[in-house]
C-alpha cells in the first residue's frame, strides 16, 4: 500500500538563497538551463539564465532572502478605523507541509526586519523525498529508492553605517541522495536495490563592505569569502575517500564620479584560490587574478561603458593570460523602446562545488575501504577542473516598458572553450573475489565531464505583466550549439542541454485572502550520450557502445493555492507535475511523477 500523507512535521516556507556575487563585472555566459524539479525529486541548482547579463561563481557571497509564500510580509501596523486588506506581521514565519509519496518540508525564518542600524536574521529549511521510482527497461520490474534530503541553516547580518553597509553571513547546507539511475536492459548490474548513497556538505562564509553610491564622489566595495565543499559515496559498508575543496575569494572596486555626475571611472580587481585534496585532484590548484579598469557614462537616455579586463588563469602549473573587452551601450529612445549592445569576454570557474551541485550524479571517488579479506578495486574518473573561457560574447537586445507591461527581446553569440558536458560513465569494477571475479558491475549511474569548444547562438524573448491582482511572466529561448570535443571531433549535440526552453508563471489574487498560482515549463530536444559495455557477451570480452539518446521532452505543469485564514495563519496546497510526466533530470534519472503537497504557514 502506498504511503500517503503518513508523516507531518512542522516547517516554514521555502527560504530562497539569492546568490549575490561579490564582483563588480556582470558576466555574460552561455545560456545553460537545468531541470528544476520543485518538490518532485530534487531541488536542482538553478543555472541563472538571463538574456544578457549573468554572474559567474567567481566569489561566493550568498545573502539569504525570504520567500514568504504568496502573501507578502509587511511591518506590523497600528490599528485602522476602516477595514482594509490584511496587513501581515513581518518578523518571521514557520511553514508546515507534507506531500505524496512522502515529501515533507520544513522552513523557519526570523529577523529584526525594521532595524535601522543592524539587521540580524536566522533561517533553516528542510526538503526531502522518501519514495521509489520505476526505471526504464523491461527486465527489471521493481522500483528503486530515489530518496533525497536537503537541509540548510544560515545566519546573516547587515550593519548600516554612515555612508556604507557591511554584510556578514554564514550558512551550511547538506545534501543526501541515492544514485539510482540505470537501464537494466543494457547494463549488467551488481544489485539494483543496493544503490550508492551520496552525501555533500557545503559551508560558506562572506564579508562584504559597500559604500552608498550617493554618499559622495568616491565609491567602493570590498569582499572576502571562504567556502568548504566535500562529498563522499557509500554502498553498504564501503566508503569512498572524502573529496574536499577549499575556496578563498577576494574582490574590490574603487571608483569616482567626475564633475558632471554623468561620468565615472573605476577599477575592479578580484583574486580566487581553489584548493582540492589529492584524492579529488592531483593536478594542482586553481588560481585566478583579474583587473578591470573602465569608464562609464549615464544620463537620462544614454548609458555606456568602455573597459578592458585582464585575467590570469593558472591550473596544473600552466598559466594563461587573457585580455577581454568590456564594452556596452544602450540608448533609451522611449520608455517602451531601448536598444542595447554589449561585447565582452569572461572566464567561468568550474569548481568541484559548481560541477557536483549542477550534476548531483557526477563521478568522483577513487579509493574504497577494504572489508574483511576481500580485495577491492575501483576504476574511476574524477573531473578535470578546467575553467570555461568565453573568448568573445556579443549581445543585442531591445527592452521596453508600457505601464504594467514590459518586454525584452534578445540574441547573443558566444565563442568558447572548455564548456563542461556530462556523459554517462563508461565502466567501473569491484572484484570482491579474486579467484572467480564473479562480483563486478558497470558504473553506469554516474557521469563524466567532457569539455567542448565551439560557439553558441541563442534567440529569445521575455514578457511580463504585473498589477495588484494579476501577474504573468513568460520566457522562451532557442539555443543553437556548434561544438567539438577535445579530439577536435564534431559533437552531434550539446549533451543534456535543450535546444528550446520555455517558462510561463501566473499569479492571480482572487481576493485579499486567496491567491492562485500556475507554473509551466518545457524543455525540448535534449540528448544524452550513451556509453556502456555489452555485458551479454562475456565478462572477459566487453565490446563498448557509444550512441546518442534523445531524452523525453518536458512539459511540466504545477498549480498551487494559498488561503489566508487570519493575518498570521494561512493554508496552502500544491499539485506538482500535474501531467504526471516521467522525464529525466539527467539521463536515466527520472522524476517520480505527480505529487500532491499541502500544509500551513504561521507568520509572526
Amino acid at each position: 500500500m502506498k504511503k500517503l500523507l503518513s508523516i507531518f512535521i512542522l516547517s516554514g516556507f521555502a527560504v530562497s538563497l539569492a546568490a549575490q556575487v561579490n564582483k563588480d563585472v556582470e558576466v555574460t555566459r552561455n545560456y545553460d538551463p537545468s531541470v528544476t524539479d520543485a518538490q518532485k525529486i530534487w531541488y536542482e541548482p538553478t543555472i541563472i539564465a538571463d538574456s544578457s547579463n549573468v554572474r559567474d561563481a567567481f566569489s561566493y557571497s550568498i545573502f539569504p532572502k525570504s520567500s514568504p509564500g504568496n502573501f507578502g510580509l509587511a511591518p506590523i501596523s497600528s490599528a485602522k478605523i476602516i477595514d482594509s486588506e490584511n496587513s501581515l506581521p513581518g518578523l518571521g514565519y514557520i511553514r508546515a507541509g507534507i506531500g505524496y509519496q512522502i515529501s515533507p518540508l520544513l522552513d523557519f525564518y526570523i529577523s529584526n526586519k525594521n532595524a535601522e542600524k543592524l539587521l540580524v536574521g536566522f533561517y533553516a529549511n528542510h526538503r526531502s523525498f522518501f519514495g521509489k521510482t520505476k526505471l526504464e527497461g523491461t527486465q527489471y520490474s521493481k522500483k528503486v529508492k530515489s530518496d533525497f534530503m536537503n537541509n540548510d541553516l544560515g545566519i546573516f547580518s547587515k550593519f548600516f553605517l554612515d555612508g556604507s553597509t557591511i554584510t556578514l553571513n554564514a550558512d551550511y547546507s547538506r545534501r543526501d541522495l541515492y544514485l539510482y539511475g540505470f537501464d537494466p536492459d543494457i547494463v549488467r548490474f551488481y544489485s539494483p536495490e543496493d544503490n550508492d548513497k551520496r552525501a555533500m556538505n557545503l559551508f560558506n562564509g562572506n564579508l562584504f563592505w559597500k559604500s552608498d553610491r550617493d554618499a559622495g564622489e568616491v565609491f567602493y566595495s570590498f569582499g572576502a569569502s571562504y567556502q568548504l565543499f566535500n562529498a563522499r559515496d557509500k554502498r553498504d559498508n564501503l566508503k569512498s575517500e572524502m573529496m574536499k575543496e577549499n575556496a578563498f575569494a577576494f574582490s574590490g572596486l574603487l571608483g569616482a564620479d567626475l564633475d558632471d555626475d554623468t561620468q565615472s571611472v573605476s577599477v575592479a580587481a578580484r583574486a580566487a584560490l581553489y584548493n582540492r585534496n589529492v584524492a579529488l585532484d592531483s593536478l594542482g590548484n586553481n588560481i585566478l587574478l583579474s583587473a578591470l579598469p573602465s569608464w562609464s557614462y549615464k544620463d537620462d537616455y544614454l548609458s555606456a561603458q568602455l573597459g578592458v579586463q585582464y585575467l590570469l588563469d593558472s591550473y596544473n602549473d600552466k598559466i594563461k593570460h587573457r585580455i577581454y573587452p568590456a564594452i556596452s551601450a544602450s540608448y533609451k529612445i522611449h520608455d517602451y523602446f531601448t536598444p542595447s549592445i554589449e561585447i565582452k569576454g569572461e572566464t567561468e570557474v568550474n569548481s568541484f562545488r559548481k560541477l557536483a551541485l549542477e550534476n548531483n550524479y557526477l563521478s568522483f571517488g577513487n579509493a574504497v575501504e577494504q572489508v574483511g579479506n576481500a580485495a577491492i578495486f575501483t576504476d574511476f574518473s574524477n573531473p578535470v577542473f578546467k575553467n570555461t573561457n568565453y573568448k568573445v560574447i556579443g549581445v543585442f537586445s531591445i527592452k521596453g516598458d508600457v505601464e504594467s507591461f514590459s518586454y525584452n527581446i534578445f540574441t547573443s553569440y558566444s565563442k568558447l572553450e572548455y564548456l563542461p558536458l556530462y556523459e554517462n560513465a563508461m565502466a567501473g569494477f569491484i572484484f570482491s573475489n579474486l579467484v572467480n571475479m564473479s562480483d563486478y558491475y558497470y558504473d553506469y549511474k554516474k557521469f563524466h565531464v567532457e569539455y567542448a569548444k565551439g560557439n553558441k547562438v541563442n534567440i529569445g524573448a521575455e514578457l511580463s505583466y504585473n498589477d495588484d491582482l494579476f501577474s504573468v511572466y513568460a520566457k522562451a529561448v532557442y539555443n543553437k550549439y556548434n561544438l567539438k570535443n577535445g579530439n577536435n571531433a564534431k559533437l552531434e549535440h550539446a549533451w543534456h542541454k535543450p535546444a528550446f526552453e520555455g517558462n510561463l508563471n501566473l499569479r492571480y489574487k482572487v481576493s485579499y485572502d486567496l491567491v492562485l498560482t500556475a507554473d509551466f515549463r518545457t524543455l525540448l530536444k535534449r540528448y544524452a550520450l550513451n556509453n556502456y559495455y555489452v555485458t551479454s557477451v562475456s565478462p572477459w570480452y566487453l565490446p563498448s557502445v557509444t550512441s546518442p539518446r534523445k531524452l523525453k521532452d518536458v512539459f511540466d505543469l504545477s498549480i498551487g493555492a494559498e488561503y489566508l485564514v487570519t493575518n498570521s495563519f494561512s493554508v496552502f496546497g500544491n499539485l506538482s507535475n500535474v501531467l504526471n510526466q516521467k522525464y529525466d533530470i539527467y539521463s536515466r534519472y527520472q522524476v517520480p511523477g505527480f505529487i500532491v503537497s499541502a500544509g500551513v504557514t504561521y507568520r509572526f
